[in-house]
């Protein structure tokens, strides 16, 4: 799949995304608008943004695609009118999971590099249940 090349913007009560796709054809479209999440794909194109705050598809919600420019412009409504969204223009943030959103919130990352070594019994099988807990959490988000 291929990012394609977008942009962000506001008003007090609607959030504009623009985003270019060259030679997609209009039937191969989806948008889905999930809460603090809008996912866009069209065959090779991909997209899925976060939020910081929650929109909503109502009425006045709407997409338009400019097949001269290869545009499309998503407008969506915020759920609450007059809330200001913070860092539109931080694109990365926008493509961040929520996981990985709620992790940079909380503080919480995993290393990097992790160090692999033999498994020392001493801890128990107490120990190695918990660590195979921990390996079960599995990310289903898709990229």
């Amino acid at each position: 799949m291929i990012l394609p090349k977008f942009s962000v913007r506001q008003d007090n009560d609607r959030v504009y995304v623009t985003i270019h796709v060259a030679h997609v054809r209009t039937t191969s479209i989806e948008l889905d608008i999930d809460g603090d999440q809008l996912k866009f794909s069209a065959s090779p194109y991909y997209l899925r943004l976060t939020f910081p705050g929650k929109v909503v598809e109502d009425e006045d919600s709407n997409a338009k695609f400019d097949a001269g420019t290869g545009d499309i412009l998503v407008t969506l409504s915020k759920q609450t009118p007059g809330e200001h969204f913070e860092n539109l223009d931080l694109l990365t943030s926008l493509l961040a999971t929520r996981r990985e959103q709620a992790n940079v919130a909380t503080n919480v990352a995993r290393p990097l590099i992790e160090e692999i070594g033999t498994v020392d019994n001493s801890g128990g099988i107490d120990e190695l249940l918990e660590r195979a807990r921990i390996d079960e959490d599995f990310d289903w988000e898709m990229p």
